[in-house]
């Protein structure tokens, strides 16, 4: 933990791309077992500050602390720590040649050195845990959208992360496909999974998110209980964004 009693802390984060700043001084913190939602209009730095979380996108200015370390310290090793932190994209990336059991088992044999017994065993595990435990010998071609999306989610938790970081994992799928992904994400928010969550499902934004944020142009605008901003939003923005989206 940092000193805060936080599994994440971002202090003072901006991000510019050339001459295009993207994060504007952005602050906030994780408590093991959020789950913290952000949401706000397209452009607005959502999956830029999710990236950041794991150094995916590097800060130009501000500094990332994860579970006690200074992960924005050039003396830190940042592949380990992205052990720690699961992610999952809007596209599967899953290897279309090896199935589901497979892409799931890869990166704990060759990342973790977990023995090929071990990794297929925790395999299948995780695909218990997202509802495919009997898809594990299926290639991603015998898969629908969300199907191979889940396997995704399985594959990264399978690495036994602190964190579990989702950027718009739904917004590839077909609407009939969504639901099958948001209940697999609303299981581990109950189990107790910590989760920063980019998306535009309000309707899990309002059920599952303990914190939403609120983010405008670089910044984030308004932060708090979910189900209070939804019902009373304070900020222009705020009000702006819900109202275009509700």
């Amino acid at each position: 933990m940092n000193e805060d009693g936080s599994l994440v802390r971002l202090e003072n984060i901006h991000k510019a791309f050339g001459d295009n700043l993207v994060l504007k001084g952005v602050d906030f913190s994780v408590k093991s077992g959020q789950v913290v939602v952000l949401i706000g209009p397209s452009g607005s730095g959502k999956s830029t500050l999710l990236r950041t979380i794991n150094l995916l996108e590097e800060p130009t200015e501000g500094r990332v602390l994860f579970d006690g370390k200074d992960i924005t310290d050039i003396r830190t090793n940042v592949n380990t720590v992205r052990t720690h932190i699961g992610i999952v994209f809007q596209q599967f990336n899953l290897f279309p040649h090896k199935n589901a059991l497979d892409n799931i088992t890869l990166a704990m044999r060759k990342v973790l050195n977990v023995s090929h017994g071990e990794a297929n065993k925790r395999g299948l595990e995780e695909l218990k845990r997202v509802g495919l435990e009997e898809r594990a010998d299926a290639y991603p071609s015998q898969l629908s959208g969300g199907q191979q999306q889940r396997v995704a989610i399985a594959r990264a938790l399978a690495m036994r992360p602190k964190l579990m970081l989702f950027d718009e994992v739904t917004s590839a799928l077909d609407p009939e496909l969504v639901k099958e992904v948001l209940d697999a994400m609303k299981r581990l928010a109950e189990e107790g999974m910590t989760m920063v969550v980019v998306t535009h499902e309000m309707g899990f934004a309002r059920e599952v998110g303990t914190r939403l944020l609120v983010m405008d142009d670089g910044r984030i605008v308004e932060d708090g209980d979910p189900r209070e901003i939804f019902a009373s939003p304070q900020h222009a923005r705020t009000k702006k964004f819900l109202s275009d989206v509700l």
